[in-house]
């Protein structure tokens, strides 16, 4: 209903012979309108005019209309300090965003780690002490758009993998997952995990029995924030899910068992995904399939999409047949995210890092830019978030 109101206003400020009722809504209604549709839809609207693309950048507006994915934050080696440098990659196609990278309205910004994303919120370590030793970082959680942020207490001691979860259509409150090592095994496995709370400003801790039930967090791979919980996927074919209160809550089998390298899951279009490679046993051809859950409850998942390798990596990717291809992977692509709103994949390739993107639904792919060779595997995606939460005010 809404879109049919909201298109038979476009054609009829359009058009300068007939013109429709519906023209005559003010930018108030317009607004009132487009905050009830999703992402997607919205986005369609703001090429109509320059007029709509000032009213969809307006300050007051924006912290109405749902936002979409804006680009992504990634971490660089440089060449005069010994750490990372953020670094900001747009995807718009609308101009550079009102970030930040180098996120300089923190109190600490001379050293920064990007650890995650979430919904508009970043997670992030940042050393005030001159020491490169990752026991005297303090966390914060920041939202670059509206620049507030709040430090968090210490956590969990020694090195540890950290994650984000922050959903504002639920709750105005963000949890961070820390999952902790057990340095007592040989290699050091992530075995227990701690998680603090905005909204009670505590921590609760929970510990793991190492047995055949539990798999631990490898913080290689990517996590979701889905249903409240934190999704996490393992080496064990299986995506593992911890409640806000640090509880194993259930591992959800993979569609495609077995090796788990390339494995990825994201949320997108309010449904977990997961994608991966696998090859055909007949003809030996690598394919890229992305199923979705289908069924939460009932753990089923359903095809989405498949494509030959061949084709979504392009021309910039050299290939052979068979599974020699398919170990070739692990040198020339990494994933970077599933549109949040649409059927786009974005991913690298080579070693100079060229960020790619595939639309599942043309077929397309496309070469958007060339992040460098000096570009670390973390790739957070971005979707702002232009209203004040008072989680960043504690």
């Amino acid at each position: 209903m809404q879109m049919n109101l909201l298109l038979g206003m476009i054609k009829g400020r359009r058009s300068k012979r007939r013109r429709s009722p519906v023209a005559n809504l003010t930018d108030d209604l317009v607004v009132e309108i487009l905050s009830r549709l999703p992402a997607r839809s919205v986005c369609r609207f703001k090429c109509v005019s320059t007029t709509w693309r000032d009213l969809f950048s307006h300050p007051v507006n924006r912290m109405k209309l749902p936002q979409t994915l804006a680009g992504f934050f990634t971490k660089h080696d440089s060449e005069t300090v010994p750490w990372s440098v953020p670094r900001f990659t747009n995807v718009s196609g609308t101009g550079l965003p009102l970030v930040s990278p180098s996120l300089d309205f923190l109190p600490v910004h001379q050293r920064i780690f990007l650890l995650d994303s979430c919904n508009g919120l970043l997670l992030c370590s940042c050393c005030a002490t001159g020491e490169l030793d990752m026991i005297d970082y303090r966390q914060f959680v920041c939202n670059p758009a509206t620049k507030e942020w709040v430090a968090l207490p210490d956590g969990a001691d020694g090195w540890r993998g950290s994650r984000l979860g922050f959903n504002s259509t639920v709750s105005p409150h963000f949890y961070v997952f820390e999952f902790f090592r057990h340095y007592g095994l040989l290699p050091p496995l992530f075995t227990g995990v701690e998680v603090y709370s905005s909204e009670t400003g505590g921590r609760v801790r929970m510990e793991y029995e190492l047995d055949n039930d539990f798999t631990p967090f490898d913080s290689r791979f990517p996590t979701v924030l889905f249903n409240g919980c934190l999704h996490y996927l393992t080496n064990k074919a299986f995506v593992a899910v911890v409640d806000t209160e640090g509880k194993a809550y259930r591992n959800i089998p993979v569609p495609i068992p077995g090796e788990q390298e390339f494995g990825f899951i994201q949320l997108s279009q309010g449904r977990l995904h997961y994608a991966n490679f696998e090859v055909d046993g007949e003809d030996e051809v690598v394919r890229l399939v992305v199923y979705i859950l289908e069924d939460y409850d009932r753990q089923r998942w359903t095809l989405k999409h498949a494509a030959e390798a061949s084709y979504v990596v392009g021309p910039r990717g050299s290939y052979e047949p068979g599974w020699l291809s398919y170990i070739n992977l692990g040198e020339k692509f990494e994933w970077v995210a599933i549109h949040p709103h649409c059927n786009m994949i974005f991913y690298t390739v080579e070693w100079d890092k060229t960020l790619m993107s595939y639309d599942m639904d043309r077929r397309q792919v496309q070469e958007i830019c060339n992040l460098g060779e000096d570009t670390r595997e973390t790739y957070l995606p971005y979707v702002p978030l232009f209203s004040e939460l008072q989680a960043l005010h504690i």
